[in-house]
């Protein structure tokens, strides 16, 4: 297993954000942000297969692996993470770096580039598409009931997660949920799982990730938001990827095909597998990236 660097803590407003590190500390930094209930464990198997000469640095998201929840209150949104990518980035001193996220930290990578133009050098997304879905909802009423309504009348449970887990339950919950084997749910949970008792867990993952309230933009809303100051970028699909907001498909299909076509630098690549295939089944992209990163920096050679 890739040897880790560091392992440290970010004082936050609400709380500590855990952070990771990997690679050459004096190589060209890259940033890793998972997607929704995860940790940055989730990018483990796919650094195996990437160059040490980069310093790559995971954050477990707050409510998720090692981080601290926000407090209780309002429901949580899905634009507030840029702010916490930017509280690291300064923590971390960077001027620029190379962005890759999974899920839903595709949608958190294309917001956090259009707040802050010129930081992010280049952009790796993994199957971000069932996020980008969430972010297209175009009936308001629907919307509207199944975020707010849903988590006001649910607040109690939503706010307060009493369930306990044995180690095997949790594992197999993981196991059944994410289509993966023990030794990969093992993997996941490792900075997941917090120790109560003897044979007693609690999971960190925070209930209201599930239903976090999204911008309510157009697709040509997005377009023009996320094709300003846009760097070359890969975006990498799951052919058997499925969940999201499947009414909005076509609409996340389109939005991709149009950046594709009209940016300098927006390959899109299909690979075989599901969601989570950057994890399972890492070989399957890791060429792509390879070949990406190396092509990017031909290109920025040139210049």
């Amino acid at each position: 297993m890739k040897k880790i660097l560091k392992e440290w803590f970010l004082n936050a407003p609400w709380g500590k954000v855990a952070l990771i590190s990997w690679g050459n500390p004096k190589g060209e930094p890259v940033l890793l942000i998972h997607g929704r209930q995860d940790s940055a464990a989730t990018f483990i198997p796919l650094l195996e297969l990437l160059p040490d000469k980069y310093y790559y640095v995971g954050v477990d998201m707050p409510g998720n692996g090692l981080s601290d929840p926000l407090p209780k209150g309002v429901m949580l949104t899905r634009i507030f993470p840029v702010s916490v990518v930017q509280l690291v980035v300064e923590h971390l001193k960077w001027d620029k770096f190379t962005y890759i996220g999974h899920s839903m930290g595709t949608e958190i990578g294309l917001f956090y580039n259009s707040v802050f133009p010129g930081r992010v050098k280049r952009c790796i997304y993994l199957d971000g598409g069932p996020a980008l879905c969430r972010i297209l909802i175009t009936d308001f009423s629907i919307y509207f009931k199944t975020h707010y309504i849903y988590y006001y009348d649910n607040y109690e449970s939503i706010n307060n997660d009493d369930r306990i887990f044995s180690k095997e339950s949790a594992l197999k919950a993981v196991m059944k949920a994410r289509k993966m084997t023990k030794q990969q749910a093992e993997l996941i949970l490792s900075r997941n799982l917090k120790k109560i008792g003897e044979d007693k867990y609690k999971l960190s993952w925070d209930k209201r990730e599930k239903i976090l309230a999204p911008p309510f933009g157009s697709i040509d809303y997005y377009y023009g938001l996320f094709s300003q100051n846009c760097p070359p970028t890969l975006f990498i699909s799951a052919n058997q990827s499925d969940g999201g907001y499947t009414e909005a498909k076509d609409l996340v299909n389109q939005l991709i095909s149009d950046l594709s076509k009209n940016m300098t630098y927006f390959k899109v690549v299909t690979v075989d597998g599901g969601h989570d295939v950057h994890f399972t089944n890492p070989e399957r992209l890791s060429q792509h990236i390879l070949e990406f990163l190396d092509e990017t920096e031909r290109v920025k050679a040139k210049l």
